[in-house]
């Protein structure tokens, strides 16, 4: 029955060309693929395409460097590939052509190993490929090699290997009692040192290694773990199905929250505990800055990614359809095409005392972008429009207190308006942006979210004059929008007043005037006398 079961894995090819084309583990069988973490957090890319001089369209499995200048690869129907610098050049190792290999490792450039479908274990050795003797047929899907040259294979149906430099042997994991055998699939494995480790698997399964031997522990979670990265004995993580993800603070593991739950994770690497970096389906990456994981952007074509390797600042990760990511090292700002622009609407008219701005923005890229706010710095002399009645707080004034009053007012329109853009001539509906504003160092900061492709949006700010500041003129308009880091669009300059306005004196009356002395032939303006009594 077992070997049915392992032609049946082979005849997909092993769950791998089909769905999100990873190979089994690595298959999105239980993610919802709602692609709720497309718009990343970070506005820099780290990771880009890195094109091979023969590409290759097999999935690419697992992936390790031994420096900058050497590294292997290894993947579905027999792909092997080695890294001499510059490029990812296929081997022809002669052996296993038929099987996938899925997990490596390598003790130094002369020395290294992978395994693969039916417990397959080629040996590198001195520049040449062979063939090891395995004790299984169990898919072989993680491996570990430590610097004292402890190497460990893990497995299908709860297989660990060992070798001890001869051979390869089956090592028996510990339970509550000496007959407890376990059966879940063993999908990762990471050793800080020879005598600490751990394994991860199926059903949240979770494995400890003390240096002599490998125990259960309790797990926080059922779901699949697919990986586990050890960085010492109080420090590893592991990832999984559902974007599940877990921490180990050297005494128990706990679930962390997680951006990523319509999404399998498939691979975590841990440089050290305030930078690592995981990924997983559908293009799904994120890096971990010691406090929180902020999603990446994801590669154009979306391809799920299976595993990563670095070596100081050098970094690749592989997956689906040959795909191999090279890390760039201060990463590349994330670019898009914005039009962007200010016009006055309205001046202020004794009805109307107040400025009207209306700003539309239209996002031009093929893509989202990242969650983005509107800024509009006060020029002096000026304020958000605050209408009479408007509650004033009690107690001193405060910017907190005025971001309260300012976010209460209707000073922003919220009304969507249609328009035309010139450069597609069809008409779009502008959206109004949802969420609040509020002052933040004498600017306007709006939270605009992420601005989806071809998307236009309309703000209308209602400026008026501010009591007892007297203005500097040019009064001038300078909207941007910005991310966390930085400024990706800026709005041409709107004037308000170009100058002070000149003041038009009023004449005053002037009482000596002919047109105010009566002539004496009229009576127009004379005195006019009160009449007296009669005493006839």
């Amino acid at each position: 029955m077992k070997r049915l079961l392992l032609l049946f894995l082979m005849a997909l090819p092993l769950a791998g060309c089909n769905g999100s084309g990873a190979v089994s583990p690595l298959s999105p069988a239980n993610a919802s693929k709602v692609d709720s973490a497309d718009n990343a957090d970070s506005t820099v890319i780290y990771w880009s395409n890195f094109p091979l001089q023969n590409p290759v369209s097999d999935s690419i499995n697992a992936v390790y460097l031994l420096n900058k200048k050497n590294g292997w690869a290894c993947g579905n129907n027999g792909l092997v590939l080695q890294y001499d610098g510059e490029t990812w050049n296929k081997v022809q190792v002669g052996l296993g052509q038929n099987e996938n290999f899925m997990s490596i490792g390598f003790y130094n450039e002369n020395e290294g190993w992978i395994g693969g479908t039916h417990g397959i274990i080629l040996h590198y050795n001195n520049g040449k490929w062979t063939q090891d003797l395995s004790p299984t047929t169990e898919i072989l899907y993680g491996m570990a090699v430590t610097r004292s040259r402890t190497i460990w294979a893990v497995g299908s149906t709860g297989t660990v290997l060992n070798y001890n430099g001869i051979t390869w042997a089956p090592v028996t994991i510990g339970g509550p009692s000496s007959s407890t055998t376990f059966t879940n699939d063993i999908y990762s494995i990471s050793l800080s040192d020879q005598n600490n480790g751990w394994a991860v698997g199926n059903l949240g399964f979770l494995l400890k290694f003390d240096g002599q031997k490998w125990t259960s522990a309790i797990s926080p979670t059922t779901e699949r773990l697919n990986s586990v990265s050890v960085l010492s004995d109080v420090q590893a993580w592991a990832v999984g199905a559902f974007g599940t993800i877990l921490n180990f603070n050297g005494t128990t593991w706990s679930k962390m929250g997680s951006a990523f739950s319509g999404f399998d994770l498939y691979n975590i690497y841990m440089k050290d505990d305030s930078d690592g970096w995981l990924c997983g389906q559908d293009g799904t990456i994120s890096f971990y800055d010691g406090t929180r994981w902020i999603s990446h952007v994801k590669p154009d074509s979306k391809p799920s990614l299976n595993a990563m390797a670095f070596y100081k600042d050098t970094g690749f990760m592989v997956g689906e359809n040959g795909t191999i990511l090279k890390f760039q090292v201060g990463g590349a700002p994330t670019k898009y095409d914005f039009t962007f622009k200010g016009t006055v609407a309205e001046k202020p008219s004794k009805s109307h005392p107040f400025w009207t701005v209306t700003f539309t923005l239209l996002n031009q890229s093929p893509k989202a972008t990242v969650p983005i706010d509107f800024i509009l710095p006060m020029p002096k002399g000026l304020e958000p429009y605050k209408p009479k009645g408007t509650p004033v707080p009690s107690g001193p004034a405060t910017e907190s207190a005025a971001s309260a009053i300012v976010t209460a007012t209707p000073t922003i329109s919220t009304t969507a308006v249609a328009t035309t853009t010139s450069s597609s001539a069809s008409a779009l509906t502008a959206s109004a942006p949802s969420g609040n504003w509020e002052m933040k160092d004498g600017a306007m900061d709006w939270e605009l979210g992420s601005l989806p492709a071809s998307a236009l949006k309309t703000i209308t700010v209602q400026l008026s004059s501010k009591k007892g500041e007297k203005k500097e003129y040019p009064v001038v308009l300078n909207a941007s929008l910005k991310t966390v880091d930085r400024t990706v669009a800026d709005a041409l300059p709107v004037t308000l007043l170009a100058a002070e306005p000149t003041i038009v004196p009023t004449a005053a009356p002037n009482t000596t005037s002919s047109a105010a002395i009566p002539s004496a032939n009229s009576t127009e303006g004379a005195p006019v006398a009160k009449p007296t009594a009669s005493g006839n």
